[in-house]
């Protein structure tokens, strides 16, 4: 059988037999989650993709009808979907619903944004904690009935300098930069993931990625095309490539592992090397503050009565 190794980095490996399964993978029109999907079709699963940009989903369809052998009579199925607005989650959720009902369902949450200044999101959220992090929480745990494995939700090591603020989460009074910003969307998701991962259903788990430092489309993030070319040509001889970069995912939703783990490279400072289990932030683990982030989440996104 075709080893693993070459996506995986771990020889030994060998590849997923994914007949049978269907994976729900966000974030595949580009860069890492695109690279997931393919290995993913390579490997049997049939595929729904929501998408935000449906002529970049087209051609991915596209591409995975040229280069697998996905079985089916519909083995890639797009569905519209923009994080930055719950309505559109709303809508996505029921319509994945529907085209996944009676199938053996997993779930990869890649999608996210980076943004040269504050902005907001339709529901009035600071854009990266709300595409980041509220929009994923809304959509995965929506559709947690539908999931028959595994959740596979991308986070980032840029979680260990983020801060808790549940006065100013959206910094509307407190001062607003990227690395803060960002930081702050991580790790709320990291501790919406540790208390997601108590809440599983049974027969199911979660796992938690980081895929490293990887050029992909978040390196455009200035604002200015020539800088943003600039960081990407100074990025790319020391970063992994966006296949590099997906082997965590693909570890983390084919590979048995202990549930609840966070994986990512295994080299200085987790930027790059082989998939592994990694060690979280001290406030990563804080599940008292993991309690008190959730239920302010469940407000935001309206699942507060659930």
């Amino acid at each position: 059988m075709e080893k693993a190794g070459d996506v995986l980095g771990w020889e030994h490996l060998r590849a997923p037999d994914l007949r049978g399964r269907t994976v729900v993978v966000t974030g595949a029109s580009d860069g890492i989650g695109r690279e997931a999907a393919l290995h993913l079709a390579r490997w049997g699963a049939r595929l729904v993709l929501p998408v935000r940009n449906r002529d970049k989903g087209e051609a991915v369809r596209a591409r995975l009808a040229r280069e697998t052998t996905a079985p089916g009579p519909d083995p890639v199925r797009l569905v519209d979907l923009d994080l930055a607005d719950l309505a559109s989650v709303r809508r996505a959720v029921t319509e994945i619903a529907g085209l996944v009902e009676g199938e053996q369902v997993d779930l990869v949450n890649v999608a996210g944004v980076v943004s040269p200044r504050r902005q907001e999101s339709v529901d009035g959220f600071e854009l990266l904690l709300g595409v980041n992090a509220l929009a994923p929480m809304l959509l995965v745990e929506s559709l947690l009935p539908a999931v028959g494995g595994r959740v596979v939700l991308v986070t980032s090591h840029a979680h260990t300098s983020g801060r808790i603020d549940l006065e100013d989460p959206h910094f509307r009074t407190t001062r607003w930069s990227l690395p803060r910003a960002y930081s702050r969307s991580k790790l709320t998701a990291m501790l919406w993931g540790l208390d997601l991962a108590s809440r599983m259903p049974t027969g199911t788990e979660l796992q938690l990625v980081h895929p490293g430092w990887v050029v992909t489309n978040l390196q455009n993030a200035s604002g200015n095309a020539v800088v943003d070319r600039a960081v990407t040509a100074a990025s790319r001889p020391l970063a992994m490539t966006a296949g590099e970069g997906a082997a965590a995912v693909l570890l983390a939703l084919t590979q048995p592992l202990p549930p609840g783990s966070y994986v990512g490279p295994d080299g200085w400072q987790h930027l790059r090397g082989r998939p592994t289990l990694i060690p979280r932030s001290e406030r990563a683990c804080d599940h008292d503050l993991a309690r008190r982030v959730v239920d302010w989440m469940r407000g935001e996104v309206g699942l507060d009565g659930g």
